[in-house]
């Protein structure tokens, strides 16, 4: 409890600091659906706690960055600093947020709120330095040619650009993107009204594309399942016990559907009581976890019957707040779009 309290005491002391006096040489923005959109510069993040990721960084197209010790701010630590705050929506739990987070440049990484909220702290962070990773034997001519480890070893010279999101969880590190200036909170507001039914209960749901094509799934037996164990304990309820499901990954499923989805994609699964969770490419296909994220259809080897006839489980989460009971959508969107949208209301 004190250190929580110490915590806080210095989260509070940094916020004063940014908003009494925004440094004219502001760094990093942070903006959108939040109650204290912030300015921050180098100094400013030094003054906050630091957790400490290491990182072998090879992205999608098999391309090798180096290997890195990074330091630096929580990105949820900065997220509570400006305190997200939703308006004007029907569905008032954070579930379908979406962050994002762009270099100088534009490009762009897109996270959901749960898997920053719902993983451990130090699992995403905003990096201010680094220390590479040397291997004790500089000389590696038993199994490659000395091109091959000089040009590796080459890497871990090369100048990084601060500040650097970085997101341990991911195999490929497409989304640990450098020189950031600006993070985004974005409120989807697809959310429908909230309706009290007695039974939640689905008999199938559509998998929507960015152009609105919908195709409906109704029966899972065809697709390759998975078991997972899940630790049932919610924010709310807390701990429920032990269950193991059955079912079909979501990366799968998708990849399956045929639409079309990259890096800007985020996926808003919805139930018919108006319940709703965002999830990222990235978390999804990667991330060493996205492969355990099923659509469940089977409750210790028996078909769900209570709670929806499918049930969208992220098994790693820390607090089960993001099952969706009763799936009956699940839609693909675009975060450039969803810019666009809310450039043109304001």
């Amino acid at each position: 409890m004190i250190k929580k309290m110490f915590f806080l005491l210095i989260c509070i002391c940094a916020l004063w600091v940014v908003v009494a006096g925004a440094s004219p040489s502001a760094v990093l923005t942070i903006t959108g659906a939040v109650k204290t959109p912030l300015n921050l510069n180098i100094e400013d993040l030094k003054k906050l706690p630091h957790s400490t990721i290491r990182l072998s960084e090879i992205t999608s197209d098999k391309n090798y960055h180096g290997v890195f010790t990074y330091q630096g701010v929580p990105l949820k630590t900065l997220l509570e600093m400006a305190s997200i705050q939703k308006t004007g929506a029907i569905f008032n739990k954070n579930l379908d947020i979406v962050i994002s987070v762009s270099d100088k440049t534009g490009k762009t990484a897109n996270l959901s709120w749960g898997e920053v909220f719902y993983k451990n702290p130090s699992d995403i962070i905003i990096a201010l330095s680094a220390v590479p990773v040397v291997p004790h034997h500089m000389n590696c001519n038993e199994c490659h040619q000395a091109s091959w480890y000089e040009s590796a070893l080459n890497k871990l010279k090369r100048k990084i650009g601060f500040p650097k999101l970085v997101v341990a969880n991911d195999f490929f590190t497409d989304r640990s993107i450098e020189d950031i200036s600006h993070i985004e909170v974005i409120d989807i507001k697809k959310d429908k009204p909230k309706k009290k039914m007695d039974a939640l209960i689905s008999p199938s749901f559509s998998i929507i594309d960015k152009n609105g094509k919908s195709q409906e799934i109704s029966d899972l037996t065809k697709y390759s399942h998975i078991d997972v164990i899940v630790k049932e304990v919610g924010d709310g309820r807390g701990y429920h016990g032990l269950k193991e499901y059955s079912g079909v990954s979501l990366r799968n499923l998708i990849k399956k559907a045929g639409a079309d989805f990259d890096l800007d994609t985020v996926f808003l699964i919805s139930s018919p009581d108006g319940y709703q969770s965002t999830f990222s490419y990235g978390e999804i296909f990667l991330s060493t976890c996205g492969e355990r994220i099923i659509m469940a259809d089977k409750l210790n080897g028996k078909p769900l019957k209570d709670g929806g006839k499918f049930t969208l489980l992220p098994p790693d989460d820390l607090a089960a707040d993001r099952d969706v009971k009763a799936v009956n959508r699940i839609e693909l969107i675009s975060v450039k779009n969803l810019k666009k949208i809310k450039d043109k209301s304001k």
